[in-house]
């Protein structure tokens, strides 16, 4: 698959292949932001701190690689993905490793992206206490998000008549013109996405037990979100909600629909 933004090598019917392949995934569980951190090296203003929190605007950068960053979660946590934001490793070599000690490592999946764009991928669960992100390559680079958790697997596709994220940019423009009207130019201000993802059918207890948990972190914190990965695995956002989420039941008896609005970057 182009780009490896998506990639799951060993789940077959559940992964990219089979009718579940073009159900979505959402990266919103994650060890990373509460667990303790630490780094290979960093550069000034650039901290790796920078990792502990959900904002694109703030990156840490190593000095010297292969560089890392390292989870010590206290205890075995269950990993299935991946997500990076707010980065610039197209070219690198992106490896996500797992470990018992801290001290011995054992390859979870290994990423070769081609483009700077959010980007997600899963594989098989993994249960470990330490984890980190292994970078090598021949770049200054930066990242500004990385979530490791457990992905959420929609049961249903996305409504029909989705309006895919990026394809709907969101663009603040100044446009100039003369006193007379003629056109001088225009300044793009900000640029990102916005969309509104919709599921119907969604079983009303696995609503509460599955989606709720997401709905409730989603209010806070970003998220990862491919909407079609066997079909389009190089659409992966990272995304935020821009307001509250309110599902309802459909006519049908347990059945529940609910529409989720978000802006992204790519």
């Amino acid at each position: 698959m182009s780009n490896i933004t998506v990639f799951s090598p060993n789940l077959v019917g559940t992964g990219c292949d089979g009718v579940r392949g073009s159900y979505a995934r959402i990266g919103w569980h994650t060890i990373t932001r509460d667990t303790t951190l630490s780094v290979s090296s960093e550069r000034a203003g650039f901290p790796g701190i920078a990792l502990k929190n959900a904002t694109t605007y703030d990156r840490w950068s190593p000095v010297t690689l292969p560089a890392w960053a390292q989870w010590d979660a206290g205890g075995n946590v269950d990993v299935d993905y991946v997500g990076i934001a707010s980065h610039n490793l197209g070219g690198a070599t992106v490896s996500v490793q797992h470990s018992q000690d801290g001290t011995a490592w054992t390859d979870a999946i290994v990423l070769t992206p081609s483009k700077n764009d959010a980007l997600i991928a899963w594989w098989e669960q993994v249960t470990a206490r330490y984890w980190r992100v292994l970078i090598d390559g021949n770049d200054i680079y930066r990242v500004g998000v990385i979530y490791l958790g457990k992905i959420l697997v929609m049961p249903r596709s996305i409504t029909s008549g989705h309006s895919p994220a990026m394809l709907s940019r969101n663009t603040d423009i100044l446009p100039a013109k003369s006193d007379t009207g003629q056109f001088l130019g225009r300044s793009i201000i900000r640029q990102g996405f916005a969309t509104t993802y919709q599921w119907e059918s969604l079983p009303a207890q696995w609503y509460r037990d599955s989606f709720d948990p997401f709905v409730a972190a989603a209010v806070k914190y970003p998220f990862f979100l491919v909407a079609n990965p066997a079909r389009w695995p190089g659409e992966s956002m990272y995304a935020w909600a821009t307001k509250d989420v309110k599902p309802r039941y459909q006519r049908q008896r347990d059945w529940m629909e609910v529409s989720v609005p978000v802006e992204a970057i790519g």
